[in-house]
């Protein structure tokens, strides 16, 4: 195989975030009694990802996201509830969703005799960990390195240079970086100096991406598995 390390995205890239923020957000809604028209929905996505690249690019801290994101969606849509009480809810909901993006498991056990597959994400401890240990697929993960856990961030190169320091520097030439952010994973594994393969459309690629897939399946012959 080229690659027999992957060092995989967990957003959008194995699990499906925006299908799991969408229900978390629908019930938050709910239980503070408001209401969860579809394009609230949508600008909730796109507000947080904007507070995500925020943080990524280091304006703020990443405690700044949390009701943040919420105090814009509720001024946006003239809603009247306390962003910090949305946000326990958000988070309580968030981690009990199991939606995977499409073909996650059958390459998850494809991979696991031949490929040590370890998370990488930006995304909060706490909710990342009981996500995982709830969704039923962490026996396929090596390790998973979380940036508040390391203290920095993708696409740091500190970040990436601290999960090889754990999973063995040898290791390094070795490994392909996976994700659907042109600014977090991308840009990470270039500052990292690690190659790259971006999951999402072919035509947003840019030299960031060494290699485009557009669905999980294509990932094995990107790795030289088949």
């Amino acid at each position: 195989m080229k690659y027999d390390v992957l060092l995989a995205d967990l957003d959008d890239t194995l699990f499906d975030f925006t299908a799991s923020a969408r229900q978390a957000l629908a019930e938050t809604l709910a239980r503070l009694e408001l209401p969860a028209a579809e394009a609230c929905l949508r600008d909730y996505l796109e507000i947080n990802q904007r507070w995500w690249e925020r943080f990524e690019r280091g304006e703020i801290p990443k405690s700044a996201i949390y009701t943040g994101r919420f105090a814009d969606l509720f001024a946006r849509r003239g809603l009247r509830a306390d962003p910090a009480e949305a946000n326990a809810i958000y988070k309580d909901r968030l981690w009990r969703q199991r939606n995977f993006m499409p073909g996650c498991e059958a390459l998850l056990r494809q991979l696991q005799p031949v490929c040590e597959v370890y998370v990488i994400t930006n995304g909060t401890a706490e909710t990342q960990k009981r996500r995982i240990a709830a969704s039923g697929l962490a026996q396929y993960f090596r390790g998973v390195f979380i940036s508040e856990e390391l203290d920095c961030r993708k696409p740091e190169k500190r970040f990436f240079d601290l999960v090889l320091a754990q999973i063995g520097p040898e290791k390094r030439g070795r490994a392909l970086v996976l994700g659907d952010s042109l600014t977090s994973d991308m840009q990470g594994g270039r500052n990292a100096g690690l190659p790259t393969c971006f999951y999402g459309d072919a035509a947003r690629a840019d030299g960031r991406c060494d290699y485009t897939i557009q669905a999980l399946s294509q990932l094995p012959a990107v790795l030289g598995l088949s």
